[in-house]
C-alpha cells in the first residue's frame, strides 16, 4: 500500500470517530459531516498521537476534502523528520502503532506542574489583561460570560448541586482568585468546597418565562471582585415542576466559549453519577506557566516578526463612517441587532464555498470584506477574529481563557470578484490560524506606539462564525438548551458581527454595535445590506464585489448620511 492510500485510510477511519458517520469517501467535505475547527483540532490530534505527525488544524479545516486532508499530510508524512522521543520510524508506524505505548508529550508541550501551598502561579498573558482592565473599571460587566440552561424533566437539585461541586472541583481555575499586594497579580488557588446554588421558585408568577429571563439579566450583570469572589455564580430557578434555569455567569478571566462547553458537558456527565470523572491531567494555571517560559526568546521573535510582515509598522485601525462622534474615553456602552438569513441562501453559500474550497467561515467573511470596503472606501481591511487557542490535543478539555483575538488583513486591489476575494480571505484565514500562539496584547505592544482609551487598537470591527452548539445531556431529563450570550448592553468594539448556526439551515446574524457611535437604524440596514451582498456576491462570483447592487447602495446612501 502505498503512503498515500495509507494515510487516506487513516484519515477516513479518524472521520469516521469524530463525525460519527460511515467512512467518508475522498471528496466527502468536513465541514458538510459536522467538522468543525475544534474538530479539526481532535483530529491534528490523532494524526499526531497514531502517526506520530504535527499538522496544524488550521491546514485541515483548508484542505476541505478528505483527499485535501491526505494531501496535507502526506506532505507532513514526507518532510525530513523532526527530533522527537518516543516516535518509531514512518514506515513501522502502520505495524506498530496499536501496540506500542502512547507516545510521550513533545518537549514544549504543557503539562502538570508540581505546586507547593505556598506557589503563587502567574496570570497567563489574557488573565492579565482582563485583570487589569478589571482593575481600571471595578464595576465593569464587560467581560461576563452570562449562561442559561434549560432542563426539562424530574430534575434532582441536590445531584445537580453535588455535579456542580465536582466541576469546580475539577478545574482551578473556577475557584481562583487573584491577589496582587505588590502590583504584580498572581493566582490564589482555593481547596474545593460546596459552591452555593441559592433557588428561586418563579411558578407562581403571573408570567413565569418573563420572571425567569429577569433573573437571568440580573445574574448577567453581577459584578466580580476579582480578589476575594470565585469567577463563577450560579442559580437555579424553578419556572415549573418540570422546567428549570440553570443561571451561570462566569468572568472571562476564567472561561472562554470552549470551557463553557466544557463545563456544560462535564456537568451533563456528571449529574447523578457517583463514578465522577478521572483527574483532569493539566490545570490552566500549568498552561499559563508553560505560555510565559515559551513565548520568550527566538520564538516571540519570530511571532512578532511574522506579524510586523503582516501588519507593518503601526497598524492603522479601518476607519468607518459614524452617525456621532467618537467619544472620548470609550464608554463600550452598547446594543443588539438581529436578522435570520433565508434558509436558500445558507445552501448557497454552502455550495459556493464547497466549489471554493472555502468554510462558511471565510464565506461570511468574504461578503463582510466586500461591504466594509465599500462603506469606508478603503482597498485594505482588517478585521479581528478569535482564535479558539485550542492547537494542542491536551487542551481540548482544559477550562480557562484560551481564546486569543487575531487580526485578519485582506487587499481588494484590483477589484476582485467575490471568488477572487474568497481565495485571498482564505489565506489569511490560515496565515493568522497558524500564527494565533502570539498575545494580541504583546502584538500590539510591539507594533502600535499610539493607544487610548477612545478606541482599540489595529481594528475595530469583530467577526466570529459560531457553529450550532451540542446542547449537553443530563440522564433522565428532556433535551436541554444551553444559551451563551454576552451581555446586551455593551460592546467591545465599533462592530461585532457574530454569525450563528442555529440548525440545519437556520443562520442567525447577530450584530453588537457601539450606541456611542450608531444608532439603531444604521445596523438594521447594516445587517439588511450583508444579506443582500451575501446573496448577490455567490450567485455572481466574478462581479467585482464594488459593483454588487447591495455594497452599491448602502455605501452610496450610509456614507452621505454619516457625520465627517
Amino acid at each position: 500500500m502505498t503512503a498515500s492510500g495509507f494515510v487516506m485510510e487513516e484519515l477516513a477511519r479518524f472521520w469516521s470517530e469524530l463525525l460519527g458517520t460511515e467512512e467518508p469517501r475522498p471528496g466527502a467535505e468536513f465541514t458538510a459531516l459536522g467538522g468543525d475547527g475544534e474538530t479539526a483540532t481532535r483530529l491534528a490530534g490523532l494524526i499526531d498521537e497514531e502517526l506520530g505527525l504535527t499538522v496544524s488544524p488550521a491546514r485541515l479545516l483548508g484542505a476541505g476534502t478528505l483527499a485535501g486532508m491526505a494531501e496535507v499530510v502526506d506532505a507532513a508524512m514526507k518532510a525530513p523528520p523532526a527530533a522527537s522521543p518516543g516516535r518509531e520510524p514512518a514506515s513501522d508506524r502502520d505495524s506498530a502503532r496499536l501496540a506500542a505505548p502512547a507516545p510521550a508529550p513533545a518537549p514544549d508541550a504543557p503539562r502538570a506542574l508540581p505546586r507547593g501551598a505556598d506557589a503563587r502561579p502567574a496570570l497567563s498573558f489574557a488573565q492579565q489583561r482582563l485583570w487589569f482592565m478589571q482593575q481600571i473599571d471595578p464595576e465593569t460587566t464587560l467581560y461576563n460570560v452570562p449562561t442559561v440552561l434549560r432542563l426539562r424533566g424530574a430534575l434532582d437539585p441536590a445531584a445537580l448541586g453535588r455535579a456542580l461541586d465536582a466541576v469546580v472541583a475539577r478545574h482551578e481555575v473556577l475557584r481562583t482568585t487573584y491577589a496582587a499586594p505588590a502590583g504584580v497579580p498572581y493566582q490564589v488557588i482555593a481547596a474545593p468546597s460546596p459552591v452555593p446554588l441559592p433557588r428561586t421558585d418563579v411558578s407562581a408568577a403571573d408570567d413565569p418565562e418573563a420572571e425567569a429571563r429577569r433573573i437571568a439579566g440580573e445574574e448577567a450583570r453581577r459584578v466580580f471582585d476579582l480578589a476575594t469572589a470565585p469567577p463563577l455564580a450560579a442559580r437555579l430557578v424553578r419556572v415549573a415542576e418540570d422546567d428549570h434555569r440553570l443561571v451561570v455567569t462566569f468572568h472571562h478571566v476564567a472561561v472562554d466559549g470552549g470551557s463553557v462547553g466544557v463545563f456544560y458537558r462535564e456537568l451533563g456527565l456528571l449529574y447523578g453519577t457517583p463514578e465522577g470523572l478521572p483527574e483532569a491531567p493539566l490545570q490552566y494555571a500549568d498552561l499559563a506557566e508553560w505560555q510565559r517560559a515559551r513565548l520568550t526568546g527566538a520564538t516571540l521573535d519570530g511571532l512578532i516578526g511574522h506579524w510586523r510582515t503582516i501588519l507593518g509598522e503601526d497598524p492603522r485601525a479601518l476607519e468607518l463612517p459614524t452617525d456621532r462622534p467618537r467619544p472620548r474615553p470609550k464608554s463600550f456602552r452598547g446594543a443588539v441587532a438581529t436578522r435570520r438569513l433565508p434558509a436558500g441562501l445558507v445552501r448557497a453559500v454552502r455550495a459556493f464555498g464547497k466549489e471554493a474550497r472555502a468554510t462558511a467561515n471565510m464565506t461570511y467573511l468574504a461578503a463582510l470584506y466586500a461591504l466594509l470596503s465599500g462603506w469606508s472606501g478603503e482597498k485594505d481591511v482588517t478585521v479581528g477574529m478569535p482564535a479558539a487557542g485550542r492547537t494542542r490535543p491536551e487542551l481540548q478539555d482544559l477550562v480557562g481563557c484560551l481564546i486569543n483575538m487575531v487580526p485578519v488583513r485582506a487587499g481588494l486591489a484590483g477589484d476582485p470578484g467575490f471568488g477572487a476575494l474568497t481565495g485571498r480571505v482564505r489565506a489569511a484565514v490560515l496565515d493568522a490560524a497558524d500564527h494565533q500562539e502570539l498575545p494580541f496584547d504583546k502584538l500590539v505592544e510591539a507594533l502600535v506606539t499610539r493607544r487610548g482609551r477612545d478606541f482599540t487598537p489595529v481594528f475595530r470591527v469583530m467577526f466570529s462564525h459560531l457553529g450550532e452548539r451540542r446542547p449537553p445531556v443530563f440522564a433522565g431529563l428532556g433535551p436541554c438548551e444551553l444559551d451563551v450570550t454576552g451581555p446586551q448592553d455593551t460592546a467591545k468594539y465599533d462592530l461585532s458581527l457574530y454569525v450563528e448556526e442555529r440548525g440545519a439551515d437556520a443562520v442567525e446574524l447577530l450584530l453588537e454595535y457601539d450606541t456611542d457611535l450608531y444608532g439603531p437604524d444604521t445596523p438594521d440596514a447594516l445587517l439588511a445590506a450583508y444579506e443582500r451582498t451575501l446573496a448577490e456576491a455567490v450567485a455572481s462570483p466574478d462581479t467585482p464585489v464594488g459593483d454588487l447592487p447591495a455594497v452599491v447602495s448602502f455605501t452610496a446612501t450610509h456614507r452621505e448620511e454619516a457625520r465627517p
